[in-house]
């Protein structure tokens, strides 16, 4: 089975012991676990004063790691964030970029951000959503941060139809409140747990809604990629979820 890894950062979290992968170091450890190619983004661009300085270490140091695909980090609240999205979409591999919302500290739905997805469009870039980095209960202590709320994402997706978007982080609850009103929405499973995971997301969501996301390295990359090898569901039905939907969204 062919697994294209949705949601993977490179960097340093200074909240945990968790190792500051480098490209490098991170496509070994996908390739050790049978994950044949990933987007990633850069941890750093979460807590700085603007992700331009991480946007550009991510695009030099994945240069020649094919299986790495870069998905900068653009905060639409920054006054300079046409230019920064100009500068990440001039690098041919750029097919989607990454929101922080909760960690930069913006709303779906300030006037910023309704002139940022305007502008994805045009330039035929995808919007890759993070919901949460971290279990708001497991948030450190000094950081009142909260997942980005189901209602104001609904209201995006209904405000942009035609805005290709994948969602990274939903819970499960989430996951079911937003992806059957949104048929064109994509999911990750990496926040998804319950038993039999896979069968039973696919009671409520489609498998074209569904793709494969490790979170790595905030979660271990064989326990996520478990939720889809360990599903009991036949190749014809995993197959997109692993990979074929991510491929599609971005394109590819």
């Amino acid at each position: 089975m062919n697994y294209f890894d949705a949601n993977t950062w490179v960097g340093r979290w200074p909240f945990s012991f968790q190792p500051a992968h480098a490209p490098r170091t991170l496509a070994a450890q996908l390739r050790a676990t049978g994950v044949r190619r990933a987007l990633v983004s850069p941890l750093d661009a979460a807590l700085a004063p603007s992700p331009g300085p991480a946007n550009r270490e991510l695009l030099r140091t994945t240069r020649g790691l094919a299986m790495l695909d870069p998905v900068p980090v653009i905060n639409p609240a920054l006054a300079d964030w046409r230019e920064e999205l100009a500068a990440c979409a001039a690098d041919s591999r750029v097919r989607a970029v990454r929101v922080l919302p909760n960690y930069h500290h913006y709303r779906l739905r300030s006037a910023a951000v309704q002139e940022f997805a305007e502008e994805l469009q045009r330039r035929r870039l995808r919007l890759i959503l993070q919901v949460r980095l971290i279990d708001e209960r497991h948030e450190f202590h000094a950081m009142h941060l909260k997942a980005v709320p189901v209602p104001e994402i609904d209201r995006f997706l209904t405000q942009h139809p035609k805005l290709r978007v994948l969602a990274c982080g939903l819970g499960r609850v989430e996951l079911f409140a937003l992806a059957p009103k949104h048929p064109r929405l994509l999911a990750d499973l990496s926040f998804v747990e319950w038993h039999d995971v896979l069968p039973s997301a696919l009671t409520k969501v489609p498998a074209r809604q569904l793709v494969f996301g490790s979170h790595t390295p905030f979660f271990i990359t064989a326990a996520s990629r478990a939720k889809v090898a360990a599903s009991g569901l036949s190749a014809r039905v995993m197959a997109p979820i692993a990979a074929g939907n991510l491929a599609r969204f971005l394109g590819a």
